[in-house]
């Protein structure tokens, strides 16, 4: 039954059709007075999951999470004043890590900004430059249904489109907030938009099919615009194809899924310690490519690019349909806007397909790093099997460990880098997903129960001890929630990735312990019992199973040290 005599419902109930007939599936709400229509309309839509987040900050990050496995923008709902604000850290994120996001801050109408009306602050705007699209709505009671899902369908392009990113709606409500009748589900007027570009031009085939006669090529991935863990696959795929036909190696981290044993078990030539191996001046010397093709947002490895900068390549090709240009070392010859998995899948085919005479397989130049790679990854095992277990055993034996086709978020700081360090090429077929847009510790936590929420298969975090303790309110969520996530913490009490940084040799005499080390003397299994967390313990009941690993920070400091200085005799000899 459909009701006319509430405008306001009536608007929003249309707003939410249009998010819903666009693929929208997840509303993340968080409680307050102002928000109130939002909040009911949204739960009463039965194509639309609420969930609810106490935390605004830790809520941002759950929707983050969500898209990142869904490619899908969840939506944000808060109430006024400072609620908008801690959403914040995830917006920023979302917007330099390109995953969809949409943002609906209620608000004061414009009679009471100014007038020190409770919770009323200028929201028009909070997010500054991160928003792809951001919109100061009328009074919504004042609109009609079509304005309504116009403005859902557009935050839906806008936040979904070849540049993805945060959408915020501003939402100014008047008394009365209550709904007069039971709130009712509408249909959507209007067919879905379709946004995607998704073609490559023959030019560019062309292009990277002619740079392909040359032998000292490179492929380079850093992690993937927010295209969702399918489109991932379908990336890394391409990629591996494309290497294939090229005869060239693959730089590419994790979080690329370029690690993982592919589905046909042929050669992926991927080299797995690259970012040890290019920080050996000589093998970076007798390495200097001529030609680059950059995938992705610029690589996590601080030696991947100095290589590049020092040994500037003739032509760097890089395919970026979102126009972000990340790429910090302005080695840049080429931008190609097509979208990269169908630009080199296509020129994968055409290269085989005009010679299918020619030798398959290997280069000497790509012999010669398949051959340094395998030097690292003995050394790096031989390690790790006879030593105690610290950080780079960790970082293997959970991706090891985990079921085919599960998930593991990683934390930032050292996680993500021994994952990258540590990980082997044809690892376990798991999927690994971090925050690498702004990089901060913040948010993870939370970034990984909003995964684990959308998954369909098992989901488990790497963390730091300092990041977990920045996220400690997303805990909360996960019993309530009936997300379950198991959690591995590197407990070396401290922020350890300062040790690595040459501020750590001036010591006392800059207060270095106290100023970066951080320890913070907390013993992380007292969470035991808090808020569905259980310590040291893996089944799976909604909550957090936190299993910790304790060892000494020195230790692990020496042991990486000596691991990188093994791997450099490698590389040479």
């Amino acid at each position: 039954m459909h009701h006319m005599d509430d405008a306001l419902y009536d608007n929003i109930a249309a707003f939410t059709a249009g998010l819903v007939a666009n693929g929208v599936t997840d509303a993340v709400i968080s409680p307050g007075s102002r928000s109130t229509p939002l909040a009911i309309t949204f739960d009463a839509h039965p194509a639309l999951r609420t969930w609810i987040q106490l935390d605004e900050r830790s809520a941002g990050f759950f929707a983050l999470g969500m898209a990142r496995v869904t490619g899908r923008p969840a939506v944000l709902v808060c109430t006024s004043g400072t609620a908008a604000a801690n959403y914040l850290p995830a917006v920023i994120e979302a917007h330099h890590a390109g995953i969809p996001m949409i943002v609906c801050t209620a608000d004061r109408p414009p009679e009471l900004l100014g007038w020190g009306a409770g919770q009323t602050i200028d929201q028009h705007g909070i997010f500054g430059t991160t928003t792809r699209w951001a919109a100061n709505l009328p009074v919504a009671s004042e609109w009609n249904a079509v304005q309504a899902e116009r403005f859902a369908m557009r935050a839906v392009a806008a936040s979904t489109g070849t540049a993805p990113g945060p959408v915020h709606l501003n939402w100014p409500f008047r008394l009365p907030l209550e709904p007069k009748v039971t709130p009712v589900v509408r249909e959507a007027m209007f067919a879905p938009l379709d946004v995607n570009p998704s073609g490559a031009s023959a030019e560019s085939v062309q292009m990277l099919c002619e740079l392909a006669a040359v032998e000292r090529g490179v492929v380079v991935a850093g992690p993937n615009d927010g295209i969702g863990i399918d489109g991932e696959h379908s990336m890394a795929a391409a990629i591996i194809r494309f290497a294939r036909a090229t005869r060239w190696p693959v730089i590419g981290e994790p979080l690329t899924q370029l690690r993982r044993r592919p589905v046909d078990a042929g050669p992926t030539n991927v080299i797995a310690n690259a970012g040890r191996l290019l920080d050996t001046p000589t093998f970076a010397a007798l390495h200097a490519p001529s030609v680059v093709i950059r995938i992705g947002r610029a690589p996590t490895t601080k030696s991947v690019r100095l290589w590049m900068e020092s040994h500037r390549p003739d032509r760097v090709v890089m395919v970026d349909p979102a126009g972000h240009w990340n790429e910090p070392s302005f080695t840049l010859t080429d931008h190609l806007g097509d979208n990269p998995a169908a630009l080199l899948d296509k020129a994968a085919r055409t290269l085989g397909e005009s010679n299918p005479g020619a030798p398959k397989g290997s280069s000497p130049w790509l012999e010669s790093w398949l051959a340094a790679d395998s030097s690292a990854e003995a050394v790096i095992a031989e390690v790790i099997v006879n030593e105690p277990l610290m950080a780079a055993g960790t970082a293997r034996v959970v991706v090891e460990s985990m079921p085919t086709d599960s998930m593991l978020i990683t934390s930032n700081s050292m996680p993500v880098r021994d994952l990258d360090s540590f990980v082997a090429v044809g690892a376990p077929r798991v999927t690994i997903v971090g925050n690498r847009g702004a990089s901060g510790i913040d948010g993870i936590t939370s970034t990984a129960l909003g995964a684990a929420a959308v998954s369909e298969t098992p989901v488990a975090m790497l963390i730091g001890d300092l990041a977990l303790l920045h996220d400690l309110g997303g805990l909360t969520a996960a019993r309530r929630l009936g997300v379950h996530l198991t959690a591995v913490c590197v407990d070396n009490d401290g922020g350890e990735i300062f040790s690595m940084l040459p501020i750590a040799a001036h010591g006392s005499d800059v207060g270095f312990d106290r100023l970066f080390r951080t320890p913070h003397g907390v013993d992380l299994g007292g969470l035991d019992g808090f808020a569905g967390v259980e310590v040291s313990m893996a089944d799976d009941r909604p909550g957090v199973d936190l299993i910790l690993v304790r060892f000494d920070p020195d230790a692990d400091i020496d042991q990486h040290r000596r691991l990188a200085a093994a791997i450099s005799e490698a590389a040479c000899g």
